[in-house]
């Protein structure tokens, strides 16, 4: 196996990661949180090197990604390209470009993928798997229309598409919301046959900011896809008064520089202060993270918040203390962070952990072996897929 190397393009990858059976989702899914329990528990946490990133004068990111393993090392790199003009002279920005590449633990090259859609796929899956442990989940709104906000749709009708009842997209461009309900529509009578409706919010509308409102009051889980230098909505405007009896799980994975934000900071103050809050350190609550350190200087909303780094609960930790088999257990025992994670207020802040991407391209590759998909892809694709082996 390690002396083959599989190339796949976007199209390829989309193709084998929309068709897994819900089935095969909740393998990746338990990959991805071996991962994360290897990170934040067992000390792998020390041997991934620190992600850095370039900034052009022209508006385009650039991100660098290693990762490491003792059976793989390997590099993504993600480009945000320079917005551009339409023909009427509106500013449009372009979906994410990149590269995944990956070595075995020698050195040997064993993988290269487009990155765009294994990136909006594994950051997907890493940020729901909080919102698997909710007890609720009829009603959900979904800020962002790029890749991520596709994934988080596509993947939320593949893992609980029978409890949701209605999705609603909320994106500046109503055009591209709507597209995005088409594909997603289509790909849902195919492949995963959910009852729930799929809406768009349209922010031009006269009653937008009550309509938000409304909708928000209502959610279940709010999902944020997208790279904002500003709050989406209030703090406010999800909890209003107060008295809401169904909490929501509000998940934000769009914004991954100290100047970008997704959420009022407010809110993650008061997600980490409620009384039916959940620390494992004491009385004082929490709100969850992937990683704490790079949430700690790269999460605009965690900086502005002011919660110091005992009130970041990393959800690999979580995962292990869920873990009947593991040995360390919080503080009182699990019962009440049972409770907290499934019914209580829960705010997640994602920035992304890299092994989770060398995790997702071995969970590929492997596809690609079991079923020959060498072979498959060649007379799908009209040879656009490189097998070399």
């Amino acid at each position: 196996m390690t002396s083959s190397l599989v190339v796949l393009g976007d199209a390829e990858i989309r193709e084998l990661l929309i068709s897994l059976s819900k089935e095969e989702v909740l393998q990746f899914k338990e990959a991805l949180e071996n991962i994360l329990i290897d990170f934040s528990v067992r000390g792998e946490g020390k041997y991934q090197p620190t992600p850095d990133f370039v900034n052009r004068p022209n508006g385009q990111k650039t991100l660098f990604r290693t990762f490491s393993s003792p059976d793989h090392v390997g590099t993504k790199i993600v480009v945000t390209p320079a917005p551009i003009k339409d023909s009427e002279g509106n500013t449009v920005n372009r979906p994410l470009g990149g590269l995944l590449s990956l070595c075995d633990s020698a050195g040997v090259p064993t993988g290269i993928l487009n990155a765009a859609e294994p990136t909006g796929y594994r950051t997907t899956l890493s940020a729901l798997i909080p919102w698997t442990w909710r007890r609720n989940t009829e009603n959900i709104v979904i800020f962002g229309a790029g890749k991520q906000g596709l994934w988080h749709t596509r993947l939320a009708l593949a893992l609980r598409g029978s409890e949701i009842k209605k999705i609603t997209v909320v994106n500046r461009s109503v055009g591209r919301a709507k597209d995005l309900v088409k594909t997603v529509t289509e790909e849902n009578q195919k492949y995963w046959k959910s009852s729930a409706t799929l809406n768009v919010l349209d922010p031009a509308k006269a009653d937008y900011d009550e309509a938000l409102a409304s909708l928000l009051s209502s959610a279940d889980a709010v999902f944020c896809t997208v790279g904002s230098t500003s709050p989406l909505f209030s703090h406010k405007t999800i909890l209003g008064d107060g008295t809401r009896s169904r909490l929501p799980f509000v998940g934000a994975i769009g914004s991954w520089q100290a100047d970008m934000i997704e959420l009022d900071p407010e809110m993650l103050r008061h997600a980490a202060s409620r009384d039916d809050s959940y620390s494992p350190h004491g009385a004082e609550g929490s709100i969850l993270v992937d990683d704490l350190e790079e949430a700690m200087v790269k999460s605009g909303e965690v900086i502005q918040s002011g919660l110091k780094g005992e009130r970041l609960l990393q959800v690999g930790e979580i995962l292990d203390w869920l873990d009947d088999k593991s040995e360390r257990k919080p503080e009182g025992g699990v019962e009440n962070l049972k409770k907290w994670i499934s019914e209580g207020f829960i705010v997640y802040k994602g920035i992304g952990i890299e092994a989770i991407s060398e995790s997702l391209m071995c969970q590929v590759i492997l596809v690609v072996y079991m079923v020959d998909f060498g072979s498959y892809i060649r007379n799908k694709f009209d040879d656009k897929y490189i097998y070399i082996g």
